[in-house]
């Protein structure tokens, strides 16, 4: 055997061993800090049960906060595969990440490819500082109270169309998948008031708006790998070509986004909506070069990445918030029936007209969706990396100093569902956030929309569709258990966000 031989060999049967040690070693990081941990195993950590999708994310992080061995301390110790990250528990804590020291975590740990991945990496929720300050700043006037207003109407229109769907079925009950019916809505209101286009979900639901929508979140094996490696394995991006949105998908919303801003260009029509803002922004950087890391040059894919992370968040979270809330409400029939008051009481009062001024007043309605955020919050975490050049001390309550790079992970789905915050957490209960009991809420332990500057920008855009679907729903129909309905509600364990195994199938009836 020539030496060559032997060396190959000898790598064959070291490198294993090697790289196995080097996991160990990894491994111990938290003993070896003295810092109350979770146990890891080498190169997988402490994600076992997420990794081979016999738990999900938020059943994942919820061991985590709920560990018996460490549930006493203000945060624990994991590893994220072979890196280890903090999962925080203490509320005070928690605002100090979040708020207080914002400066210190201003971004996702999350990652998305630079060059394979342009309309994932360079919008709003995966972007970086500090070209996610300026980027944010020109985006927020989008959501002011005048241009809500004026969205308010055009998603009034949906959900008319919402309501006449569901009065078109030729029966009086019918069992039907509210999670795909509440996705339609929410699409062709997000195609209507970002792009000024009719996607017609609800009337045809096979459109291409729903199905390359669904293909972003779908729970097939290899893409359930995908999203987690976004989310908590950023090294392996580039490498293994992992992508928010693939190139379909991309190819998609590309022409469809460019399509409607060179529309809007050409025949001058204003609406008010996202892609008037985008070209707002495109003739203020006309001309521009991207030479400045502090300020985003809003020009081709950037644009074509705000709209569809807008596409992205808006249709996904408010369809879950109202399938999940129907859900609750057809094992709460006294919980219904008083919701379905308040909406008629309004609506008489209007002639059966929504307004926009009625609905923030609409106070159970509020009550009943915040209660359903509570339970089931979209995205079940949030994620920060600490960019301290010299790490970031957490004393008082310790004395270990978060070094630069690490991950830090705020289990929402777990602090909302814990006892000590909300008593019988898992009881759907609107009461806890009527107006005697909202300010007894512990501050950082409701999160659903995020906290703090990186906080999701379109919060009233996402409360106020998803209650104007609810109001459409509820005017004329009530949702009763069907023999599909599981008691207990199972989540998809391959889901990065809050799904529900199998959607939700429900009875709906007609009043009248």
């Amino acid at each position: 055997m020539f030496l060559t031989d032997y060396i190959f060999i000898a790598l064959f049967i070291w490198s294993p061993i090697a790289l196995y040690l080097w996991g160990l070693h990894r491994s111990l990081y938290w003993k070896r800090k003295k810092i109350p941990s979770i146990p890891s195993k080498p190169l997988i950590g402490s994600v076992g049960g997420m990794l081979s999708f016999k738990k999900c994310v938020a059943q994942q992080f919820s061991d985590f906060y709920f560990d018996k061995k460490t549930k006493e301390k203000p945060f624990v110790g994991i590893h994220m595969f072979h890196k280890p990250a903090i999962v925080l528990r203490d509320p005070e804590l928690i605002k100090r990440v979040l708020v207080k020291d914002f400066t210190s975590f201003p971004d996702r740990y999350c990652s998305a490819d630079e060059h394979q991945d342009i309309l994932g990496n360079t919008n709003l929720f995966f972007l970086n500082s500090p070209a996610w300050n300026d980027l944010r700043s020109r985006l927020t006037p989008l959501f002011s109270s005048g241009k809500m207003k004026n969205m308010f109407y055009l998603m009034k229109n949906i959900g008319d169309q919402l309501y006449d769907t569901i009065q078109s079925f030729k029966t009086k009950s019918f069992c039907i998948d509210v999670k795909d019916l509440c996705t339609r809505y929410t699409v062709d209101v997000i195609a209507s008031c970002a792009y000024g286009l009719e996607a017609n979900s609800l009337k045809y639901p096979q459109g291409d708006f729903v199905t390359y929508g669904k293909k972003i979140f779908e729970f097939k094996v290899m893409r359930a790998f995908e999203l987690l490696g976004v989310f908590f394995f950023p090294e392996v991006v580039s490498p293994l070509r992992l992508k928010v949105f693939s190139k379909e998908t991309s190819n998609f919303l590309r022409g469809s986004i460019n399509y409607v801003l060179s529309e809007r260009e050409k025949n001058g029509n204003t609406r008010q909506d996202l892609i008037d803002t985008l070209l707002t922004l495109k003739n203020e950087d006309k001309g521009k070069t991207q030479n400045d890391p502090s300020r985003f040059v809003f020009q081709g894919d950037v644009l074509v990445a705000q709209a569809a992370a807008f596409f992205t968040g808006g249709y996904e979270t408010s369809s879950s918030v109202m399938s999940f809330a129907l859900y609750e409400l057809c094992w709460k029939p006294d919980i219904q029936k008083r919701l379905k008051s308040e909406i008629r009481e309004f609506l008489s009062k209007s002639n059966g007209e929504l307004n926009y001024e009625e609905i923030q007043n609409m106070n159970y309605l509020n009550m009943v969706v915040q209660e359903s955020l509570r339970m089931y919050p979209s995205l079940p975490f949030l994620d920060r990396i600490c960019t301290a050049t010299k790490g970031y001390s957490l004393e008082p309550f310790d004395n270990f100093i978060i070094p630069k790079g690490m991950q830090v992970i705020v289990p929402i789905y777990a602090i909302q569902r814990d006892p000590e915050n909300f008593p019988n957490p898992n009881e759907f209960d609107p009461e806890r956030f009527s107006a005697e009991n909202k300010n007894k809420i512990k501050p950082y332990t409701f999160m659903s929309f995020g906290m703090g500057p990186r906080a999701c920008i379109g919060e009233r855009f996402g409360l106020m569709q998803t209650k104007i679907g609810l109001i459409n729903f509820f005017k004329n129909h009530t949702v009763q258990p069907s023999e599909s309905t599981p008691k207990i509600m199972e989540l998809e364990k391959r889901a990065l966000v809050l799904q529900a195994k199998g959607g939700i199938m429900l009875n709906i009836i007609r009043d009248s």
